[in-house]
């Protein structure tokens, strides 16, 4: 259900006790713009867009999971 509450809030408690280096590397992950093959390779930055172990996509949730 939906608050009151001012876009934004809800992350700013989440990220109220990390630092900004902890911050950004949190923001690029829920996002997906961080430097992995996937998002690398949307730029021609990267060879492939698979993992360099195992051959998947090597995403966000492929890196945690």
């Amino acid at each position: 259900r939906f608050d009151d509450a001012k876009p934004g809030n809800a992350v700013q408690r989440l990220y109220s006790d990390l630092s900004r280096p902890q911050c950004s590397v949190a923001t690029q992950l829920r996002t997906g713009h961080i430097g992995l093959n996937t998002y690398l390779d949307r730029f021609h930055l990267a060879p492939s867009p698979n993992c360099p172990r195992c051959g998947v996509s090597e995403s966000v949730p492929h890196l945690l999971l």
